[in-house]
Order: structure tokens, then C-alpha cells, then sequence
């Protein structure tokens, strides 16, 4: 039984995680460069080592035990830590390993999700992306540092000089409150004067900027409201109980509502943040590739729905044929 970590093999856990990720001997070979006899060699000495039986074999291929989960998981951090080693260190691509994004909750994150989602067209030949929901700046940044975060989506800049930041796009913010309840009032400023203000709770950030805005305009709420549930200020704007702030979206329409500016519009800027230490990185260098593009054009294959089987490398033995469609 293993003792150390000087004990363990690591040429026969890379093996077991390759099959594993792969779930097949076959195609986890591929990766491996290796027989089939080898890899199953090296798999057959892993499960001594740790006295463990790690695979069962079905009709769907190789099927992992609990025992077998638990070690890939462990195996997957050590060797997409590997990955990430060697794609700073080197001067090759490397990738293989997931990239998880934390976006900063909002008002509007249509446009941090189609950024993301845009990444990952471009990121998939390395690996997968995750998002994360962050509820301020602050736990962005800290997630960032502490190694958490890949990086980062959130509506101010950092102030940390290790945190390299980029604008990535921005949208406007205007009120609403029911059409009736629209229709009511001679100037519109007084909607808010004496409407209850609705506030998401998270969102710190932008309430204060919507405070300090509505205090240059000399427009000052009476009363507010708040609640961590979108729905419901949703909800009881709709109903005439409050008035509250939106993302202008031309592609939305908020049947019931109306929408007003007070004066001048109200822009929010979002920005992608990193850790500078990481930009050696190839999931770092695909981000500064989508923000020099500046959203002006899709990916490539953006709409293109054979990508991901491509990319995955799915055998065409799994495909239905063009004559059977």
C-alpha cells in the first residue's frame, strides 16, 4: 500500500486518468500514445498500489467505481494543475484543462454570458467553461487571486495592481414601472419622488451609482424596497407597488411596463479582470484575443452545431448518416 507521495506512480495515475476522462480504453489510448496491453498494465499495477478497484466493465464501456470517482476527481486537479504549470512555464499551447469564469450579479448579465459564451468558441480546443455566480467586485477579485477564478466579469475596475482589467462592452440603465401607474403622473421624476425605489440587495455597486445619479438629477426616493429576487421587484412592478432600474434591452420586451429616463442615460461598463502572473496562459491569451475583437464579429463557428462533436472528436460510428436523416 502506498505510504508517500513519493510512492506513487505517476505515469500509471496519468494513465488511469486519461481512460477515465475518456471513458474507454480505446480512445483513452489515443491520448496515451500507448498499447492497449501497456495501458492496462499500468491501470491493473494503479488499483494494487492503492488496493482499490477502480473500473467495472458494461456494455457502455468502462464504468468508474465510487472508489474510481473519488480518485479522478483528485487526478483531474493534479494534472490540469499540470496543464496550467506547463502553459506558463513553456512556449507552447497546451491547454487541457476547464476554465471557470465569475461573473458579478447584476441587473444586466446578457452581455457577460454572450461574452462567455463567445470564449468559449474560441477556448473549447483546450477545454470547458464554467461560470460562477459572484455577489460583489470584492469576491471576484479575491476568488481571482486565490486561485478560484480563472478570471473575471464585473461593473467597476480593480484597484489591486495585480489584477489586469480590460472593458469589455457596456449597456444603459433606465427605470420602469407599470403603464398605468406611468400614465398617472404629469412629470415622470415624481414617479420615483414617491414611488417606493426597488433595489436588489446584492447588487451594492449599482445602487450606489443609481443613488448618486438620482442625486445630480435632484430626484430623491421617498421610500425603497429590496429583495435578493429579481422576480419579485419583477412582480410588483408590474402591479404598480414600486418603480424599479433595468438594462435597456432592445431585445426584451417587458409586456405591461414602461420604460423612462430621468435625464441624461446612465451607463454601465462591464470589464474582464485576470491575475497578471496568469497571462502566459492560454485561456488568458483567448480572452485578450476576444476583447481585441471587441464583439464586432462571431467566433467562426459560432452557429455551427457539428462544432462540438468536432472538436469532442466523436466517432462517426456514434452519428447518424446523412442518408438516414
Amino acid at each position: 500500500m502506498l505510504k508517500k507521495l513519493k510512492d506513487i506512480n505517476w505515469n500509471h495515475l496519468y494513465c488511469f486518468y486519461e481512460v477515465s476522462k475518456a471513458k474507454s480504453l480505446k480512445d483513452g489510448i489515443k491520448a496515451l500514445g500507448v498499447a492497449p496491453s501497456t495501458a492496462s498494465e499500468q491501470i491493473k499495477k494503479l488499483e494494487e498500489s492503492f488496493g482499490l478497484k477502480l473500473f467495472n466493465r458494461s456494455g457502455r464501456g468502462l464504468l468508474l467505481t465510487k472508489d474510481g470517482e473519488i480518485l479522478y476527481d483528485h487526478a483531474r486537479e493534479v494534472f490540469e494543475a499540470g496543464s496550467k504549470l506547463l502553459d506558463n512555464v513553456g512556449s507552447s499551447d497546451i491547454g487541457g484543462y476547464s476554465v471557470t469564469v465569475g461573473i458579478e450579479e447584476t441587473v444586466s448579465y446578457s452581455l457577460a454570458t454572450e461574452f462567455c459564451s463567445q470564449y468559449w468558441d474560441i477556448y473549447t480546443q483546450f477545454g470547458t467553461v464554467n461560470t460562477s455566480r459572484q455577489y460583489e467586485h470584492d469576491q471576484i477579485v479575491e476568488n481571482i487571486l486565490l486561485g478560484n477564478l480563472d478570471w473575471g466579469i464585473s461593473i467597476k475596475p480593480p484597484t489591486r495592481k495585480s489584477i489586469k482589467y480590460s472593458r469589455i462592452g457596456s449597456f444603459e440603465l433606465v427605470f420602469c414601472c407599470s403603464t398605468e401607474l406611468y400614465d398617472q403622473f404629469i412629470n415622470k421624476e415624481e414617479i420615483i419622488n414617491h414611488i417606493p425605489l426597488a433595489q436588489i440587495s446584492w447588487d451594492r455597486n449599482l445602487n450606489e451609482n443609481i443613488l448618486n445619479y438620482l442625486k445630480n438629477c435632484e430626484v430623491r426616493p421617498k421610500e425603497f424596497i429590496q429583495s435578493d429576487h429579481m422576480e419579485y421587484l419583477f412582480k410588483l412592478c408590474s402591479r404598480g407597488r414600486c418603480v424599479m432600474p433595468i438594462a435597456e434591452n432592445p431585445l426584451e420586451d417587458y409586456e405591461g411596463l414602461t420604460k423612462f429616463r430621468v435625464a441624461h442615460p446612465i451607463n454601465v461598463h462591464l470589464y474582464a479582470l485576470w491575475d497578471e502572473k496568469n497571462e502566459n496562459l492560454i485561456s488568458i491569451k483567448k480572452l485578450k484575443d476576444l476583447i481585441n475583437s471587441k464583439l464586432e464579429s462571431l467566433p467562426t463557428n459560432y452557429e455551427d452545431h457539428s462544432y462540438q462533436i468536432e472538436v469532442s472528436d466523436v466517432s462517426e460510428e456514434l452519428l447518424k448518416n446523412a442518408e438516414e436523416e
